[in-house]
């Protein structure tokens, strides 16, 4: 009888890894994640409640961290099977493995230094991977479109449906034969908003028994009903326009970073925003990010590819400077102009974002707009509060600035959009358990009530629970 694992994003949003083993016993990993939930990070990622030798396939689903940035160690422990994904998964994977390896070296380095002057006691910090490893781990990778049976096994396949949420993203339809019956369980990964800027709507799975769910934002509405060009234009006017300040826009590198360079692009193009006002891209992630974007064109949406053809690029135009070294950073640094700058992180706990808000938190002709959701306790969910100060560099700085948010250019859908979801693949499936993963457990709870509601079975795996497939 066939199995599934939860080692991962069970009653959690990160470190999705979920072990799917045949009556056969192959077994099939998809995803495999970091964890970023409380404790030691290091030793909880550095520990697989599997053999990865045993493994015979990895599915990956996306390219994020919480999904993809526990490869190399899996690797490095002795997994010696092939990878799957789309081809801008792979793309994106690349570089976000890479800059795992190096922030993972420096925070090393720096403890290093720190135990040698005397200032640590902590244990030294070990680093779960190098850039070997990351290069180790490409070499695995297969990549395949979607909508195409993959036969990985006699009687086993996988089929990549599109999930929407970054380019390439996808949900994985795993058909088996158990008693000489065909079966199928999907798995969503991370679902994105219809509707996105760039990046597809998500295409609901078919013909499913079993359905692990994704519940990010389940018992969440979206409070923004604008497009994306709407909500950028009117800050545009209100901050860099109507005054000469600064709008500064705190993004993830992949995904939300493209979305909102291309609406400006997209502004310009059709003289809602004059020309002229300088828009600075400061992540060197978000940059190389823009290139994949760009070369994986095909696999966007039909508004981006129309104005790629219009225009020859999404995201390079006269405005747009990607700040690459520090003499860009000078540059920057020395432009009293009105402007727009968009960098990261998304919830502004690390990154360049950090610089600027140390530059600008009191400055009121400043807005920051923050562009998504800001986990409890980040320096952009203290600021949405309204904290009246914030501590940089240790030194507590008052805010003048105008603090905003918006969630028009969101990654998940919301609570609507799950629901809406789960029904299409209702419609086309004899759903037989839905599993909730990926989501804190009130949001889990939530989801969980109203498709119970609705007459579905549904559990909430905890982490390392194995569950029969009957």
């Amino acid at each position: 009888m066939a199995t599934i694992g939860f080692h991962g994003a069970a009653r959690q949003v990160t470190g999705s890894m979920y072990l799917f083993t045949t009556d056969g016993g192959y077994k099939i990993l998809v995803d495999c994640g970091l964890s970023y939930e409380e404790g030691d990070q290091i030793q909880q990622n550095s520990y697989f409640p599997f053999d990865p030798e045993d493994i015979d396939i990895v599915v990956l689903t996306h390219a994020h961290l919480d999904h993809s940035g526990n490869l190399p160690t899996l690797i490095n422990q002795g997994f010696e099977g092939q990878i799957l994904c789309t081809e801008p998964t792979a793309a994106l994977t690349d570089i976000l493995l890479s800059d795992s390896a190096n922030i993972q070296g420096l925070k090393q380095k720096i403890q290093g230094k720190k135990r040698k002057k005397g200032k640590s006691s902590e244990n030294n910090y070990i680093r779960l991977y190098g850039h070997k490893q990351v290069m180790d781990t490409m070499d695995r990778i297969i990549t395949w479109p979607f909508n195409i049976q993959f036969e990985i096994h006699k009687g086993l396949s996988v089929v990549f449906k599109e999930a929407g949420h970054i380019l390439g993203a996808s949900s994985v339809e795993i058909h088996y034969t158990e008693n000489k019956k065909s079966k199928v369980i999907g798995f969503t990964g991370d679902l994105g908003n219809k509707g996105s800027k760039i990046i597809v709507d998500p295409t609901p799975m078919s013909n499913l028994n079993y359905l692990v769910m994704e519940s990010t934002y389940g018992g969440r509405y979206r409070n923004e009903f604008r497009r994306g060009e709407e909500v950028i234009e009117s800050y545009i006017r209100a901050t860099c326009i109507d005054q000469p300040g600064r709008l500064i826009i705190p993004a993830f590198s992949v995904g939300r970073t493209q979305a909102i360079l291309f609406v400006i692009h997209k502004l310009f193009e059709e003289g809602k925003i004059p020309r002229g006002i300088r828009v600075f891209a400061d992540s060197k992630m978000g940059m190389f990010s823009s290139g994949i974007h760009q070369r994986y064109s095909e696999y966007l949406n039909s508004e981006a590819r129309d104005f790629l053809t219009d225009h020859d690029s999404l995201f390079r135009y006269p405005e747009l400077f990607f700040i690459e070294d520090d003499d860009d950073r000078k540059i920057l640094e020395n432009h009293y102009e009105p402007c727009i700058i968009v960098s990261s992180a998304g919830m502004m706990e690390g990154g360049r974002i950090r610089e600027h808000v140390t530059n600008n938190i009191q400055n009121p002709a400043c807005t920051f707009l923050i562009a998504g959701f800001c986990a409890p306790g980040t320096l952009g969910d203290q600021l949405l509060k309204g904290n009246s100060d914030v501590y940089m560099k240790g030194k507590s700085k008052t805010v003048y600035a105008k603090i905003a948010s918006t969630d028009a250019f969101s990654g998940h859908p919301d609570h609507n959009g799950l629901i809406e979801y789960f029904a299409q693949v209702r419609k086309n499936s004899a759903l037989e358990t839905i599993f909730i993963t990926h989501g804190e457990e009130d949001s889990m709870n939530f989801l969980k009530e109203h498709l119970e509601r609705e007459g579905a079975k549904v559990t909430m795996p905890v982490k390392g629970e194995e569950i029969q497939l009957r």
